[in-house]
């Protein structure tokens, strides 16, 4: 794991490199210098992503887990298609308090926008996935930087990879 020194030695390290991109005209040493700069930045930011997690306060899994019933199963298997045991809800903090006054119904119907969410969103990947195979096959074996770069872009934005 990275320390605070090891992030600021990393830093100065880049400062060299900086003050010879700003000064060099040839376009081929400035790409090669930008290159060699966004690796550095690379390597600092998961310096930094690790020195963020050390300090981060531990916390739960923030969930609220909820075994559904036979009957429960059952009734959202038939509307849904898809057979679910438990039924997991992000933000404890809210749901724990509810859950001793929930009734049955409510939890089903929970259970039930918990799976629409999970198909909604495989359907969405699969539509992203689709549209970025014929974008690749649109712009060929050697898109230009800038195609590509928008490509990433939309893989970030639309595949949370």
């Amino acid at each position: 794991m990275a320390n605070l020194e090891k992030i600021e030695r990393k830093q100065k390290s880049m400062q060299p490199l900086l003050e010879q991109i700003a000064r060099e005209t040839n376009a081929d040493r400035v790409q090669e210098l930008g290159n060699q700069l966004a690796g550095m930045a690379q390597e600092l930011a998961q310096m930094a992503k690790g020195l963020e997690k050390a300090y981060a306060p531990a916390r739960g899994s923030g969930e609220t887990r909820v075994v559904l019933t036979k009957d429960q199963r059952q009734r959202v298997a038939e509307a849904t298609g898809v057979a679910l045991d438990t039924l997991v809800l992000d933000g404890a903090e809210t749901w724990d308090p509810q859950m001793p006054k929930m009734s049955s119904a409510t939890v089903e119907r929970l259970a039930m926008a918990s799976v629409a969410d999970r198909k909604l969103k495989e359907e969405k990947r699969k539509a992203v996935k689709a549209i970025l195979k014929e974008l690749e096959a649109a712009v060929g074996d050697s898109p230009a930087p800038e195609t590509k770069a928008a490509i990433e872009q939309f893989k970030r934005d639309h595949l949370d990879e």
